[in-house]
């Protein structure tokens, strides 16, 4: 079912982008529950519905034509953004979908899964094109270098691998305990979110790891075994200068195993953590940069998409909508859309 609303003709007309979509110091700047100058809260302009399970990934083509969503029914469904009409609904994992990218040219969907596989389809025709298989525990993130030549996958079994993606074949494997990707705008440089809150940098070329970056844990913290929390999404701004990183806040649970903040603001020039704190207690599952490099979203289990300014942290407005918790976000090319995914088993466009 789809609803539609007045703003449904300015849908033709957008761009969507395809970039993803994300040092030690003693001492940073910490925003505790930051609050909105001005309170903000708008509705979606868009809800496309069919999924039958929670959306847990979401990919637009370059064309802002094409959204693909994969969900924990196994299922991923392509939508044309233009009519609103649901294209093809593909069938073929054999558990939840875990990652979904569109390759730059358009023409191919590649979906992960914790299957262990990882699916190539034709976009235009919802056709199977082949497999990729190698990986022996669940695949959490896949992604799709710049200039579309390499797929790199994240593994539960302690693996990034990087796959040729004209003839899929395996290029290298990478010992990493990775849980969440990313690539740098200019496509040399593979960051990978550990499950032990740090985040490793990768030649995309070589392979080689370049650097560790490692969060500070509080100087007192609460309970002795604290740490930073996986590093469940990434997302890298396009001038490459900064890096944003969404986890998990525990503060409400009664014994607190990790540093208490759930967003990172990192600047990759110096290495360093400059801005850590919460925008709301449970996970962060989703963060994606605006393409101007001013705002960034985050979503998560508090069901609510949080705008805020890049460079001070600062709660800029709030969407409020989902009824479950908010996945996988993207914003449009021009930065005036974003598109969320839901545990609600639904999608919606939000004109910000």
């Amino acid at each position: 079912m789809i609803q539609k609303s007045r703003w449904w003709t300015a849908l033709s007309a957008i761009a969507l982008t395809t970039s993803t979509i994300v040092s030690c110091v003693h001492t940073y700047p910490v925003i505790a529950n930051p609050q909105p100058s001005t309170k903000q809260v708008n509705s979606p302009i868009l809800t496309l519905s069919g999924h039958t399970a929670p959306i847990r990934a979401i990919a637009l083509s370059a064309d802002g034509q094409t959204l693909a969503s994969g969900d924990d029914d196994k299922t991923i469904k392509v939508w044309n953004l233009k009519t609103g009409e649901l294209r093809h609904t593909l069938v073929g994992h054999t558990e939840r979908i875990s990652s979904v990218a569109i390759s730059p040219d358009g023409k191919t969907l590649i979906s992960a899964s914790h299957d262990k596989t990882i699916k190539v389809w034709d976009l235009a025709t919802g056709k199977l094109l082949g497999n990729i298989t190698g990986h022996k525990a669940a695949i959490t993130a896949i992604i799709i270098s710049p200039d579309g030549k390499t797929i790199a996958s994240a593994s539960m079994d302690q693996t990034v691998r990087l796959w040729n993606a004209n003839n899929r074949r395996l290029r290298r494997s990478l010992k990493a305990d990775a849980f969440s990707l990313a690539i740098s705008p200019d496509g040399k440089t593979l960051y990978s979110g550990s499950n032990n809150g740090s985040i490793k940098l990768w030649n995309l070329s070589t392979g080689k790891l370049l650097r560790t970056l490692t969060p500070p844990l509080p100087k007192s913290p609460v309970f002795p075994f604290q740490r930073a929390s996986r590093v469940l999404s990434l997302a890298i701004s396009p001038n490459g200068q900064t890096l944003v990183n969404g986890s998990y806040d525990d503060t409400h649970q009664s014994i607190q195993q990790t540093d208490g903040t759930n967003i990172k603001i990192w600047d990759l020039k110096t290495r360093k953590v400059i801005h850590s704190f919460s925008v709301g207690i449970g996970s962060v599952d989703a963060v994606v940069i605006s393409p101007d490099g001013k705002t960034f979203a985050s979503g998560g289990l508090n069901r609510k998409i949080s705008i805020l300014d890049l460079q001070t942290g600062k709660l800029i407005r709030t969407l409020e909508g989902h009824a479950g918790g908010v996945y996988a976000l993207a914003f449009s090319r021009d930065g005036k859309t974003l598109i969320s995914g839901s545990g609600d088993k639904s999608i919606k466009v939000w004109q910000l």
